[in-house]
């Protein structure tokens, strides 16, 4: 059996809720109603009494005339305790009290057995009536006739009304609904904003679980081009260290212990080492999230760590290690092509922090300006390793990103953003 929809579980509420607002309201209209009327006949019976009573015209035969009019049976009460005279010789019964209130001069009103007694004292004695409720005891009945009646179309008409309100208070859901089914990995977008407040919450949590999944799968997909930039990087720059090695491996085989061939060989096992380190740690930065960053003290970290003369002073958030990896790959590069020494300068820019790096060397070729931090580009007898790929890996981890460019003067500029 398949569980009940919203709708309908709420539909079966409202049909609940209106039945129990009915059964309460149908009591009390039944019990106001018999007050009100049993209020009225005491009323109604005190004043045609006291009439007669103002009339001095009390006996058998006027209070027949009220019994004609209302029902029930009269009767007369002797001041010397006598037995009662009735209208009615049928088997009646005074209840008690009716002698003492008249005694006393008080007005008898009570209602026993379904019968109203009503007496009121006079110089002869006193003198009342006993009517019977029957229309009073039939309301119950006649309003449940009633309720079963025009209350059920009532009831019938109130729960359309509520289902008509309750489906079109429920069309934001649906709309969700659709939304969601249209979202898929490809399609991450934020939900939009539900007029439900209830919904709120929900679509909140829902856009912060899809920012997250979209982020997860960016890296993913950065993680696979990293693989796949590491298969052809190996593939590549692996190819030459490899050829060398091999050659200088089979003088060694011809000329065992020939010295410039083992020492060819051991540095291309060594370039081919670096090689390796470098793609490892370059595919691992590439998969990896946020850095471990802290607050540091930049122009401090450069002078004590390399040396450098620092223009400008600044606190960036960063990861030292992560930060000494990229300033180390820089310094190799500046090293390889003549351009030391660095010379360092700190801008503030947009919350966070430019640290400019120059150096003394022939700067970049302006051919490979536009992809200086891709891996392994290759153009007009040049090309990149993996330095400043590894620099803007660096920079991304921290939420950062990297320049290059020629100095009017000479040389070449790198720049590492990061958040201060």
């Amino acid at each position: 059996m398949s569980p009940l929809s919203l709708r309908t579980r709420l539909l079966v509420w409202l049909l609940l809720a209106l039945a129990v607002l009915l059964v309460p309201l149908w009591v009390l209209t039944v019990r106001e109603a018999q007050a009100t009327a049993r209020s009225a006949l005491e009323r109604a019976l005190l004043a045609r009494l006291g009439f007669l009573a103002a009339t001095l015209n009390v006996s058998p035969q006027s209070l027949s005339q009220v019994t004609n009019d209302f029902g029930g049976v009269g009767f007369l009460l002797a001041s010397g305790g006598t037995r009662p005279v009735w209208t009615d010789q049928g088997d009646n019964r005074l209840p008690e009290g009716v002698y003492e209130a008249l005694r006393e001069g008080r007005t008898f009103r009570r209602l026993i057995e379904g019968r109203l007694w009503v007496a009121q004292p006079s110089e002869q004695g006193g003198f009342g009536v006993a009517v019977p409720l029957e229309e009073v005891a039939e309301l119950p009945a006649r309003f449940f006739r009633l309720y079963l009646s025009v209350g059920l179309v009532l009831l019938l008409l109130a729960w359309l009304v509520g289902a008509v309100g309750l489906s079109r208070s429920l069309r934001p859901v649906r709309s969700l609904a659709r939304e969601l089914s249209l979202r898929g990995p490809e399609f991450l977008e934020p939900l939009p904003t539900p007029p439900l407040p209830e919904l709120r919450p929900a679509v909140e949590s829902l856009n912060r679980l899809m920012e997250a999944l979209s982020q997860a799968f960016e890296r993913l997909r950065e993680q696979e081009q990293a693989a796949k930039r590491f298969a052809y990087g190996a593939s590549h720059e692996l190819r030459n260290p490899l050829a060398a090695l091999k050659g200088y491996l089979e003088v060694l085989q011809r000329r065992p212990g020939e010295p410039r061939a083992l020492e060819g060989a051991t540095r291309e096992a060594r370039r081919m080492e670096a090689l390796l380190g470098g793609l490892l740690t370059l595919a691992r930065l590439e998969g990896r999230g946020q850095a471990q960053a802290e607050p540091l003290d930049l122009a401090a970290f450069l002078r004590e760590r390399y040396g450098m003369r620092v223009e400008g002073e600044a606190t960036v958030t960063a990861e030292p290690a992560l930060l000494e990896l990229a300033l180390d790959n820089l310094r190799q590069n500046a090293e390889k092509h003549g351009g030391l020494p660095l010379e360092a300068r700190l801008e503030a820019e947009g919350g966070g922090v430019w640290l400019y790096l120059d150096d003394h060397g022939p700067g970049f070729p302006e051919a490979l300006l536009p992809r200086a931090f891709e891996p392994f580009v290759k153009g007009d007898g040049s090309g990149t390793g993996l330095g400043l790929a590894l620099v803007e890996a660096v920079a991304r981890v921290h939420g950062g990103r990297v320049t290059a460019r020629n100095r009017p003067g000479g040389g070449a500029r790198v720049g590492i953003w990061l958040p201060a």
